[in-house]
């Protein structure tokens, strides 16, 4: 049994790769990876940052935390928050998947809705937690540099693990990527980071592919939670982890995240959240404009689990059968193997 002595870890970190054979099969990719970070103790990769922002905030004397959230970092702060002792004041983007919000609730965090979260708010915020004395728990480099360097650890781990060609890395306000290349070792066999974002909110993207000038714009239209930021708070930081590591950017449609969504589910076994999905849906779109090669051995950092945002499959319930009696099970297994 594997115990820690760190009294504010509830078994973050150490993901697995877990390898997806029959998807690379099916796509024509000589190796693909997934890594694990749904497996984290609240489903999504913000546990690492939780730990080290928690351990942060009691080492700096602060009465408490206050931060923004589509979801996924607010469970993972209000989670760690707990274990720690301190209390929280959380926002949350109003259109949060509700899966998110009620794993946020049992922890007894003061949330509140908010219509819009762009830089304005967290600035707000910034400013609030200086005169309330508490950490700022935003995810992002330019606003929790010391959270943000839990998550280097997953480039590590990647790097530990093997010798990868591309890392694909799902990405909204670009810190995510920017841990991963900074956890990555400097070598010169250093995989290439590939920025993964939803073509409906992919600024950093369109900046990488010099569609605009800076990795802002004005909205999104994109509906994939966890990756709706017009203006991401590192995005100049992951133009230049992407540029250094000789890497690109990639956008998709949301339908084709939610596609590769549901294949994965029903191909490989691993189902997650959409956010992710993006992340792969991306190898998949540079594979068949072979801007990927075929020999590539590629992992795809998929952050969060599915069971974050329920939304899509609730939506195909319907086709669950209903049965009158027992006569009918034979008929539907065979029917199942009937091509």
């Amino acid at each position: 049994m594997t115990t820690t002595a760190d009294p504010l870890s509830l078994g973050e970190g150490d993901t697995p790769l877990v390898e997806l054979p029959r998807l690379a099969a099916e796509w024509g990719v000589r190796k693909l990876w997934a890594k694990a970070e749904w497996m984290n103790p609240t489903g999504s990769y913000k546990d690492r940052i939780a730990h080290a922002t928690m351990h942060a905030a009691i080492d700096n004397g602060t009465r408490g935390w206050i931060g923004t959230s589509s979801g996924n970092g607010g469970a993972a702060m209000a989670a760690y928050g707990a274990r720690a002792g301190l209390p929280g004041f959380l926002l949350v983007s109003a259109d949060a998947p509700e899966e998110k919000l009620r794993s946020i609730v049992p922890y007894g965090v003061s949330v509140v809705k908010m219509q819009n979260m762009g830089l304005a708010v967290m600035d707000a915020l910034r400013a609030a937690a200086e005169r309330h004395r508490l950490w700022l728990t935003i995810t992002a480099y330019a606003y929790n540099p010391a959270g943000m360097r839990g998550t280097e650890a997953i480039g590590s781990e990647i790097a530990a693990s093997g010798d990868f060609t591309h890392v694909y890395v799902p990405t909204g306000g670009g810190g995510l990527l920017v841990a991963v290349h900074r956890g990555l070792p400097a070598a010169a066999a250093q995989p290439r980071l590939v920025c993964a974002q939803p073509a409906g909110c992919a600024p950093i993207v369109r900046c990488l592919n010099g569609e605009i000038p800076t990795p802002n714009i004005d909205s999104c239209t994109s509906s994939i939670s966890g990756l709706q930021l017009p203006a991401p708070p590192d995005g100049y930081s992951a133009l230049e982890a992407v540029s250094s590591s000789d890497g690109w950017g990639t956008s998709v449609t949301d339908d084709e995240a939610l596609y590769v969504q549901r294949e994965l589910a029903r191909i490989e076994g691993v189902f997650v959240e959409p956010a992710s999905a993006v992340a792969l849906a991306c190898v998949r779109r540079d594979l068949v404009s072979s801007r990927l090669p075929r020999d590539s051995r590629v992992v795809v950092v998929l952050t969060g689990s599915g069971l974050k945002d329920l939304r899509r499959p609730a939506s195909s319930l319907d086709a669950i059968q209903k049965f009158e009696d027992l006569d009918q099970i034979d008929r539907w297994i065979e029917g199942r193997f009937t091509v």
